[in-house]
Formats: C-alpha cells, structure tokens, sequence
C-alpha cells in the first residue's frame, strides 16, 4: 500500500471512529430497555469508556512496543469489532460496560497508532497540518453515527443495527492494516526506560497533558450539554436545539480540515493560543443570544471552529517536543484527555441543573475552564519555542 492508499485508510479509520463513538448517545434508550435498567444507570457506559481510554496508555506501551504499530493497527479494529458486539446482542448490564470500555480501549489504539504514523514524518507545520485533516474525520463520523441510530429505528423499531453497522466498517481496518507495506512492524526491542524516564521528568510534557486534559473535558461537556443549554436558553424544542450539536460536529471538522491554511502564517504554539480565544467568544455569543436560537447555533459552531484544531495540534506538537517517544507522548495525551472527560462535563450537569433555568451557570464553568487553559498555555509556551528534545 502506498503512502496516499495509507493516509485514505487512516481516514478513513477515523470516520469509523467518529461513528462507533457517536452512536453510543442515541443508542442509550435500547440498551437500558435491553437490560431493564434507567437511563442514568446505563448512562455510565460513558464512564466506562473513558476507563478504557485511560487503561490504553500502559497497554499501548507495553503491549505496543512488542506488536509494533502494524499490531497495534490489526488489533485496535478487532477489538471496536468486540466492543460494538455487545452492545447489539448484550443484555446484562456488565456486559455492556465491558463493551463501553473495549470502545475506549479500541478506539485510542487506533488513534495513538495513526496519529503517531503521521505525526513525525517531515517538518513541524505540515505534520501538525497532516494530524489536523486526519482528525478531520472524526468530526465527519460523528455526525454520520447517530444517522444509523435513527435509521436502525425506523427499520426495527430499535437501535440494534447500528452497532453491526459500526463494526462492519471497522472490520476494513484490520485488513488494510494487513495489506499496507509502509506500516512498521515489529520493532526491534522495547521502549528504553530511559525515554520515559525522560519524558516523566519534563515538566513541558506535564503541562501539555494537563491542557489536554481541560479541553478534551471541555469539548464533551460541551457536545453533551449545548443542546440542553441551547433548549433552555433560546426557548427552543428539543428537536431545534439538537441542531446546535450538529452545528458544532460539523464546524469542529470543517476546522480541523482547513487548519493547514492558518498553520500557513501561525506557527502550532500560536494557534492554539488563537483556537481557545476564538472557542471563548462562541461562549459568549451563546450566553448573551438568550432566546434567539440562530445566534446559539451560531455560537455553537464559532465554538466548533474553536476547539476542532486543538487536539490534534496538541498531539503534534508533543511527537515535535519528543520524537524519542512519539508513541508514549501520543498515548498519554490520549488518555489524559479521558480523565478531563470523566469530571468535566459531570460538573458542568451540576451546574445545568443547580443554577439559573438558562443553564447559564453551566457555560460560566466553561468560560472559567477555557481561561485557565489560554493562561496555562499562555505561561507554558516559553518552554516550546525550545528545540524539539534529540534523539
């Protein structure tokens, strides 16, 4: 396979990732009525798999620097396969948290090889620009997933078909990853201990994942709760305010895919210094546009616009800062971003639910949220402009 038949699969990898991932919300309903249990309590799969995201990164260095990212690429889909199994056939509640936590733990082996593939090849800008079109993707499955929930229920009357729908294109994966040549395979030896001695004593490594962290919690508590905010805000149905989730889906890919032309006259450090200010005044849009349903969907996709670069950005820019542990850099962000999922958008439902009937308190929280990482990456962006570390 060669290197353009290698980057059309990898996005395509992601637009499958973007699908498995998304259709878990609209597929709630089925899987509480399939294990006879309430919403909030099949709600946790969420947990779960954010739980699975974070158990990736030891797995992923361990198992990973064994199997190589050849290895890494057959298994990952197989395990996604798994995952979504489940959850079409699953009806005890156990099982379905394991099939939550197989998506997570599928999910991030597939995005932490890819990510690491590509992130590394030639110069900081177009690798950065590579990763930012590659994540791209993501958005686009995104949008596409809950499409085959709704269908799965016009057909059936339930949303078992989607899952089977998601692990089919997931299976093509596993066989491309089989037939590409320019996939490194078994690498020759572990990890030195010495690398990740090095990276765990960088406190530039330390700051990057804690940034990833508070965005990555930023933008699911975001996608999770615009909805509602944009229901309460601009008095809308529920139906109307749903669209502003689109918005979003849409707007974070289409920045995401047109990021090379800013990176074109910023450098990656600067951007995502401009990225969280852009994400800063669609919240604010959203907060003043109070009963107006065009101007919270607006500010849903300046927000989109806002936050779509970002995390690819991120991961760029520590494959750049330590190319001598590229896969372990890429992993840890990986998961460091689930920890900020798991907190994040349950404080900002707190608010939602505690304070105004606008819900505005909510986006308050992310305001707050949204300063602290521009001040973070504000202070830290001295110790980037440094020379990537040598081999």
């Amino acid at each position: 396979m060669r290197a353009p038949a290698l980057f059309a699969l990898a996005c395509y990898a992601f637009v499958s990732l973007g699908i498995s991932a998304a259709l878990l919300g609209p597929l709630l309903p089925t899987l509480s009525q399939r294990a006879d249990v309430g919403l909030e309590q099949i709600g946790v799969i969420f947990t779960w798999m954010s739980l699975g995201y974070i158990l990736s990164a030891p797995l992923i260095n361990t198992v990973g620097a064994h199997i190589g990212a050849r290895g890494m690429l057959i298994i990952s889909p197989l395990v996604v396969i798994s995952s979504m199994a489940m959850l079409a056939l699953s009806t005890r509640l156990e099982l379905l948290f394991l099939g939550g936590c197989l998506l997570g733990l599928g999910q991030s082996g597939t995005q932490v090889a890819y990510n690491a593939l590509f992130g590394a090849r030639s110069g900081e800008r177009s690798d950065t620009a590579r990763l930012n079109r590659l994540n791209a993707f993501f958005g686009l499955g995104a949008l596409i997933g809950p499409l085959f929930v709704s269908a799965s229920y016009v057909l059936v009357g339930d949303g078992r078909l989607a899952p089977w729908i998601a692990a089919a294109m997931a299976l093509p994966l596993t066989v491309g990853a089989i037939a590409a040549r320019e996939i490194p395979g078994r690498p020759g030896a572990a990890p030195a201990g010495h690398d990740a001695r090095r990276l765990l004593a960088s406190p530039v490594a330390w700051a990057l994942c804690l940034v990833m962290a508070l965005y990555v919690g930023c933008e699911v508590a975001f996608s999770g709760w615009t909805a509602e905010f944009t229901r309460r805000a601009a008095g809308t149905s529920a139906a109307q305010a749903a669209t502003a989730v689109s918005v979003f889906w849409a707007a974070l890919a289409f920045s995401r895919y047109f990021a090379p032309l800013a990176l074109m006259r910023f450098s990656p450090a600067q951007l995502i210094g401009i990225l969280f200010s852009v994400s800063l005044v669609g919240l604010i849009v959203m907060l003043i546009a109070q009963q107006v349903s065009a101007a919270a969907w607006l500010g849903a996709a300046v927000v989109g616009i806002g936050l779509g670069p970002i995390y690819p950005t991120l991961v760029a820019i520590g494959i750049q800062q330590f190319p001598f542990a590229a896969r372990m850099i890429t992993s840890a962000l990986t998961s460091v971003g689930a920890v900020g999922a798991l907190f994040i958008p349950a404080l900002t439902g707190v608010a939602m639910e505690s304070g105004a009937a606008a819900g505005t308190e909510a986006w308050l929280l992310l305001v707050g949220v949204l300063l602290i990482m521009l001040t973070l990456w504000s202070t830290m962006r001295r110790g980037l402009r440094l020379e990537p570390a040598s081999r």
